[in-house]
């Protein structure tokens, strides 16, 4: 074992996700205490790098070596990291390798604009020269630039302090590459009339010996000539396979990582890189480098794993957790029930599709409207690739039709093929079953292309090979679309259960029983013990408190299609159409506050959602091609169930029903999350009741100074049983998270090295339990929570005592003799003859987080 791998890991223990943006350095700082007080252990950020001005998120990076300004100072940086080490915490980064800004503030990237291919900034980007006559396509205007010059928008201005002249369109203000136009720049600058034909051909002229080429922004999916993040034009691929550009774009990183007070880092979207091992081994050498000896920083990597996808052996602890998220969404869901739903939804609307086909679809389209100039990109490559012994050799319309249809096929985000290297079995195993399905819609030659296709995908790839080359292009083209696909398009219009509709989901199979999840937890415990296990993110769809509520429509497939007719028969018009009437339905069920839903604040929150989940769904409505008439319909559905009164109730008694049920999931994800092997990730606001949509609905500021006070009088011990009959109030759900984090900080080494044994349950409920220890040594945990309860209870209760568990036992002979103290309420327990009765240990509240008394 060499001395890296002997090296201790930095220890994260809990981590709390916190947007920065809006709160910076100082405000960050100013919660700390709080999250000390909730149990955390680690602060985990957003971006902290400099994003272009006015960045809600910190993904638009325009310099990763300096902190942005618009957090705060180095000062207010270190300040921070002072506070979190007064308090025993440590600081998790978000570091974004995949993409920058492509923004006339990024200094990098206006250098390349003004000198093109000479710039020493070339190699940062990964742009196709050679596909627009070494020129970058930039689609920045809301015309073509002829139309832009007829209608006089375009001048050149005067040189900027050492800066050369430049071309401004309205407000856009590009650099200038003169050369041996000079006199031509000085000629036209600030000219006010520049329609004057001499004076047009004079400026057509000089911007046709620029590096770059102004389009309309609607041309860009098939004008485009440089990677970009998903479809979204102002962010560019950066090219970190190039060690001078991992060098210069993690200088500030690795500066960082050597103080030991930073946990480590979170990768974002490792999947856009052209080579993530490789990658991620340069990470994992220079962050070890920058310890100096100490302990190793932490690396975590955003990857959306498929159901039955495992993560490759990379140097990491682990992924951030989608994949969790979905298996315990998934123990709340009836099978029987969600595929009643699903039924009925096709009947209703007419579409009898399943997920999987939604989402090859969606991706078809995805390729054909948004990234028609990569696939060129991808398909040259590939047709260069296929060698010339061929005995029939595809032409590229040939080759661009097969290249389509099998990435719409695959159902991961990507293959992971390295130079030099032979395909891993699961790449062979998910290329042969792309290229199946894929054979179902080709014919002719298209067969053959597709055949001379997956031999270069499998076969060999020489490093600086013309066939790793387009393999390479192939791997970091397929996740965008995956991403447009499902992520973006088809989880809007899933055709069943919006529980199952999220990121990292499976919503052809949702569910999960007890005896998979037992082991996939297993699993994931063998092979990454450290990685995040979150339930919310900025990227859910929906939050877990509304996934967990809607989960529970799958127990009443019945009554909820019931008060669909009932609403429906409310219904005054036939347009929204009745799949975004059903989404919308639902939507409010989910989103229905705690407290009620008053005002004009809801109303607001739902509207904003339906509007952007029906430009997503690309459906009647789009981003490209907004129908601002048919939006209008969908606002007024919202407004009109909830103002009238009849509808209101039928939504409000369908929350009745379901919300006591949907609180108690939510206990439950809360004790899971803490217990299993990983470390608990909790989402901003999420430490009480947080029933948010997608972004930007749940990036909404968090009164921190509220939810500290409603910390500080939550009571100790048998007490918290009391919350329950107020649980509307958020405090039972912050009083279960307060324990179980604390629980696990107080004896971290169980709950991080401890053997995950699951428990059986029998008696008359036995498979509405999920229970389980974590054991080390002579110490132990037990996690026990319900599942299914509104079979169980009915509507508005909750799942304790013996009138609802009865006879129903836990066996946990495996512990021998003990005394289990549970830390949510500090009620006793003595283990008598091997087993728990469910009557005793749920008797407060419906769920149990139990450690070895003393």
């Amino acid at each position: 074992m060499n001395e890296a791998k002997e090296q201790r890991l930095r220890h994260v223990g809990s981590t709390y996700r916190l947007q920065l943006n809006g709160v910076g350095f100082k405000g960050a700082r100013s919660v700390v205490p709080y999250l000390d007080d909730l149990g955390i252990e680690t602060l985990y950020v957003s971006p902290i790098t400099r994003a272009r001005s006015g960045s809600t998120h910190g993904y638009d990076v325009i310099d990763p070596t300096v902190l942005d300004p618009a957090l705060g100072t180095r000062a207010d940086y270190d300040a921070l990291l002072a506070e979190l080490d007064t308090h025993g915490m440590r600081l998790l980064i978000d570091i974004v390798p995949n993409h920058m800004a492509a923004s006339l503030e990024n200094p990098y990237f206006v250098d390349v604009l003004r000198h093109g291919r000479r710039s020493r900034y070339t190699p940062m980007f990964d742009i196709a020269w050679e596909a627009a006559d070494n020129t970058v396509i930039l689609p920045m205007l809301d015309s073509s630039i002829a139309a832009a010059m007829d209608a006089g928008r375009v001048h050149i201005r005067r040189p900027l302090a050492g800066s050369g002249y430049v071309l401004t369109v309205d407000e856009l203000r590009l650099p200038l590459d003169p050369g041996d136009d000079e006199d031509i720049a000085a000629d036209l600058c600030d000219v006010i009339d520049l329609t004057d034909p001499a004076a047009r051909r004079q400026l057509e002229l000089l911007l046709s010996h620029q590096h770059y080429r102004l389009v309309d922004w609607r041309t860009a999916a098939h004008a485009v000539n440089y990677r970009r993040f998903f479809d979204i034009n102002d962010l560019i691929g950066i090219r970190q396979e190039d060690p001078d550009v991992f060098e210069l774009t993690h200088q500030l990183v690795l500066e960082l990582a050597a103080d030991q007070r930073l946990a480590g880092v979170r990768v974002d979207h490792i999947d856009g890189l052209r080579d993530p091992a490789q990658y991620l081994q340069m990470l994992r050498r220079a962050l070890d480098q920058a310890a100096q000896g100490g302990e190793r920083p932490v690396i975590l990597v955003e990857k959306i794993l498929e159901r039955d996808e495992e993560l490759p052996p990379w140097p990491v602890e682990g992924t951030t957790g989608y994949e969790f998220a979905a298996d315990v969404t998934g123990l709340f869901i009836d099978p029987a029930g969600a595929e009643a739903i699903r039924l009925s939804c096709a009947a209703a609307t007419g579409d009898s599709r399943t997920f999987t086909a939604r989402a090859t679809e969606a991706k078809r389209r995805g390729i054909d409207v948004l990234f028609a100039a990569r696939l060129g990109h991808v398909c040259a490559r590939m047709t260069r690739a296929v060698p010339r012994s061929a005995a029939s050799r595809p032409n590229p319309a040939e080759m661009s039709v097969a290249l389509q249809e099998l990435s719409a096929q695959l159902e991961v985000y990507r293959t992971y093929r390295r130079p030099g290297e032979r395909a891993t079995s699961g790449d062979r195993r998910q290329l042969d079953h792309a290229a199946g399905a894929a054979r179902n819609h080709l014919a002719g030659r298209e067969l053959a292309a597709l055949d001379q296709l997956v031999a270069i995908l499998k076969g060999p790839t020489d490093p600086g090979g013309i066939a790793w080359e387009a393999v390479a292009a192939w791997q970091q083209f397929t996740p965008p679309v995956m991403a447009k696909g499902v992520e973006d398009t088809a989880l809007y219009d899933p055709g069943t259960l919006l529980a199952a509709a999220d990121v990292g989901s499976d919503p052809m199979h949702p569910w999960r029983s007890v005896a998979e999840w037992h082991e996939r937890i297993s699993a994931r415990a063998r092979r990454t013990p450290n990685l995040l296990n979150t339930l919310s993110t900025h990227d859910s769809k929906r939050s877990q408190d509304v996934r967990c509520r809607l989960a529970v429509l799958s127990e009443l497939a019945e009554e909820w299609e019931d008060a669909i007719r009932r609403l429906e028969g409310r219904s005054q018009v036939a347009d929204p159409d009745v799949t975004d009437r059903r989404y919308a339905y639902e939507t409010l069920v989910g989103a229905w506050p705690a407290a009620g839903a008053g005002g004009q604040e809801f109303t607001r929150r739902i509207q904003d959602h339906l509007v952007k989940a029906a430009r997503e769904a690309k459906r009647r409505s789009s981003w490209l091609e907004p129908d601002e008439a048919y939006e209008d319909r969908l606002i007024g559905l919202a407004a009109d169930v909830l103002n009238d009164p009849a509808s209101r109730e039928i939504v409000e008694s369908v929350v009745r029903s379901v919300e006591a049920a949907g609180a108690t999931n939510s206990l439950s994800a809360i004790v899971l999350r803490a217990a299993v092997p990983g470390v608990p990730d909790v989402y901003q606001g999420d430490d009480s009741w947080f029933l948010a949509l997608v972004d930007p609905d749940n990036r909404q500021p968090v009164p921190y100074d509220d939810h500290h006070a409603s910390l500080r009088s939550l009571p100790d011990g048998e007490g918290v049983g009391e919350l329950l009959a107020g649980w509307r109030d958020g405090k039972v759900k912050q009083a279960v998270l307060r324990a179980s984090l604390r629980a696990r900080r107080g004896d971290r080494e169980l709950f991080a090295e401890g053997d995950y044994l699951p428990l059986p349950t029998s008696g008359a409920f036995a498979d509405h339990v999920v229970g389980f220890a974590r054991r080390i040594g002579g110490r132990c945990a037990v996690a026990v929570v319900p599942r299914l309860v509104h079979r169980l209870t009915g509507p508005a209760r909750f799942a304790t005592g013996a009138e609802v568990w009865q006879d129903t036992v836990l066996d946990v002979s495996v512990l021998g003799q003990a005394v289990l103290v549970d830390v949510l309420t500090g009620r006793k327990t003595s283990v008598e003859a091997g087993t728990l009765r469910l009557a005793d240990v749920l008797r407060q509240l419906p769920v149990a987080l139990l450690v070895t008394d003393g």
